[in-house]
């Protein structure tokens, strides 16, 4: 294949920015990433000091580059951003720092970009990689009524978990974030108050002795997540022909979390209900597997069972001077009170108007492939598939956009692609828990998520084979997508002038 030097601009350095680039550079492209702050990293840079990964260090890895130093099973902050340094320096990858984008103006051969401080250039193709939250450490904060009468301190982020140290903390909302300061304080402040409207269910890192990831994403426990859209025809007909099978063992499963998170709490000769607050209902179960699934810190159900953190189930309607009124009426006191409210979807404020409407909506943007928006040509986004193999999936789409930009896939009709875009953001909304950028992820579906653009490719998506028992048995990792950009390349012509199509998939697959 003809090595093609058209210029590639990716704004965003942190990992769905590093993954994309690899890809388009080993395609041929002269890639540049963007990175509007001084360092690689992205959220990684702007994360709150203890934050660890929520996955394991083997499934939070580039396909072709494995972590080079001994980590934890869960990496810290500082292990991941050293280990994409070293990703950076392995494939060579070409980054601009101080270059905060400003204006993206399209013409008939890509895009014009201009950067804050007055830079411009040209490229062929444009990649979106400033994540689901670009607000980076500014998080969500609503406008409580009479927040300003409050006497005490409101925070949205740390910076030291010292800030917990001999106070009265007051926790808000039930995600990861939340999740560690709950935990945290009630190792250093003097009490500890939990307070969400609805508990979700969290995932314990192990069962019964047993990795978590290691039942659940191998091709035996992912093919039993629901979705919209099946790979194979033994998932269709699992979840279209016989979906008792489905609810049962997914009913078990949820009697497994039950047993491990009392299990985890050490209660002893506590009653069991006294998880009931933040114990959801089992009928909550599959919606709650999410983008924003959380993994269950290490202590927080022990720490609840043995008052280590109060939690109350209520929704806050407003502040006073010495705390939180919720909407029932009760009045909780603390002297510092941590907002975990979320953050909200992105802002295309570079983009022309008329493109930023199209990515307009509830949910964040709704694309086809969780890829591109057919209406606007020459860009494409990376990371908007975040899920559980996030590295993997940022890899494979960034080389479905390849394909797709090159013309070696055969894609439906813009009307097709938008209704497809629109059918699985309907499908979120109706069998998901709500999060503000639902529509920026596949979330649990990884694995469905994945085949499908693997099949888009022609690429095989069996990637064990020719091991069946492995194939069905064994845990996915990044490190089985190994080699597909290579697979990618060997299939395409010598020359431009006799490009060979792969039809894509059926848009409701």
């Amino acid at each position: 294949m003809e090595v093609n030097k058209a210029k590639v601009a990716i704004i965003g350095a942190g990992v769905s920015g590093i993954a994309a680039a690899n890809v388009w550079q080993k395609c041929g492209y002269n890639v540049t990433l963007f990175e509007a702050s001084e360092q690689i990293g992205g959220q990684w840079n702007q994360t709150y000091p203890g934050v660890s990964l929520q996955n394991t260090a083997p499934q939070y890895q580039f396909s072709e580059f494995p972590w080079p130093f001994k980590t934890e099973r869960h990496p810290s902050g500082e292990d991941v951003l050293n280990y994409l340094k070293k990703a950076i320096e392995f494939f060579s990858l070409k980054v601009k720092f101080h270059h905060r984008l400003s204006r993206m103006t399209a013409d008939e051969n890509g895009w014009q970009l201009t950067f804050e401080h007055g830079e411009t250039d040209h490229f062929a193709y444009v990649i979106i990689a400033t994540g689901q939250y670009p607000g980076g450490d500014k998080k969500r904060q609503p406008d409580f009524e009479n927040i300003a009468l409050y006497q005490g301190e409101v925070i949205t982020n740390i910076d030291s978990k010292a800030v917990f140290e001999n106070k009265h903390v007051a926790v808000v909302g039930f995600g990861k974030t939340a999740l560690d300061f709950a935990t945290w304080s009630a190792e250093l402040a003097h009490s500890t108050k939990h307070i969400f409207r609805t508990p979700r269910w969290t995932i314990p890192d192990y069962l019964l002795g047993i990795d978590y990831t290691k039942p659940f994403f191998a091709r035996i426990g992912s093919g039993m997540m629901p979705s919209w859209g099946y790979s194979t025809v033994m998932q269709r007909l699992l979840h279209n022909k016989l979906p008792f099978l489905v609810k049962g063992f997914w009913r078990f499963i949820n009697e497994l979390f039950l047993f491990q998170h009392r299990k985890d709490a050490k209660l002893g000769s506590i009653d069991k209900n006294v998880l009931d607050v933040v114990m959801p209902p089992k009928s909550q179960f599959m919606a709650d597997f999410r983008s924003a699934s959380a993994v269950a810190p290490k202590r927080y159900y022990e720490y609840i069972a043995h008052q280590n953190i109060t939690p109350y189930r209520g929704e806050v309607s407003g502040f006073f001077e010495h705390g939180i009124v919720l909407s029932d009426g009760r009045k909780i006191e603390a002297d510092l009170i941590c907002l975990c409210c979320g953050n909200d979807a992105p802002d295309y404020h570079f983009l022309p108007e008329h493109y930023r409407q199209y990515l307009k909506g509830e949910g964040g943007p709704a694309l086809y492939r969780h890829q591109i928006d057919p209406r606007i040509p020459n860009l494409g986004f990376a990371g908007y598939n975040h899920g559980f193999l996030h590295i993997a999936l940022a890899e494979m789409g960034a080389l479905w956009q390849v394909a797709a930009y090159e013309q070696s896939i055969q894609l439906p009709t813009e009307t097709e692609m938008l209704a497809s875009a629109d059918r699985i953001r309907q499908w979120k909304k109706t069998h998901s828990s709500y999060e503000s950028t639902f529509n920026i992820a596949v979330n649990t579906r990884y694995q469905q998520h994945l085949d499908i653009l693997m099949q888009d490719l022609g690429i095989s998506k069996w990637r064990k084979l020719p091991n069946p028992i492995a194939e069905v048995f064994s845990r996915y990792d990044p490190t089985d997508y190994k080699g597909a950009v290579a697979e990618y390349l060997a299939k395409q012509p010598t020359t431009a002038s006799s490009i060979n199509r792969t039809t894509a998939v059926p848009v409701d697959a």
